[in-house]
């Protein structure tokens, strides 16, 4: 059998095919960076460093805020007002709701309750949040500077700009 090329060239060709491959093997170009919501490591690190029990639910509280149009804040500001953060909810009520008297059977249940009927409950459709909170409890006078004050110390604005 006849050789056309030299062995040399052979070896030469085979690395020009290979070496534009092999800085790029791991890169895959069709991926487009996932970004990252910084909402939910704002509020983990709130909510540890008060020791609430409510943290592993913190991308919870997120999400049934979002899904419901609310205040990603206020969630867990009535949690932490109402029962610590759950350190004192009874029936996994973490939010007092029904003057404390309602159980649900977990806590994910609790957080979609509440959520919805801030959003769509005849007593807070279509309100404010100062009209929600004062819906919410007219007893204590405080109690929307309250909420509002741990609203603030969560995140001084509601909006947080997502990171790559």
């Amino acid at each position: 059998m006849k050789r056309f090329l030299p062995p040399g060239l052979m070896i030469f060709a085979g690395i020009l095919g290979i070496a534009p491959h092999a800085g790029m093997a791991e890169q895959d170009v069709t991926r487009t960076p996932k970004k990252v919501d910084l909402r939910e490591s704002i509020l983990r690190k709130f909510l540890i460093a008060q020791h609430c029990p409510d943290q592993e639910y913190t991308e919870l509280l997120i999400a049934e805020a979002d899904t419901y149009g609310l205040d990603w804040r206020l969630l867990p500001s009535l949690a932490l007002v109402e029962t610590g953060g759950g350190r004192s909810a009874k029936g996994n009520n973490l939010f007092g709701w029904a003057n404390g008297k309602m159980s649900f059977s977990t806590i994910g249940e609790a957080i979609h309750h509440v959520a919805s009927a801030l959003s769509g409950g005849r007593a807070y459709r279509g309100k404010s949040l100062d009209d929600i909170l004062l819906a919410y409890n007219s007893e204590r006078p405080d109690y929307r500077a309250m909420v509002l004050d741990i609203m603030r110390q969560i995140s001084p604005r509601q909006q947080v700009a997502a990171a790559d």
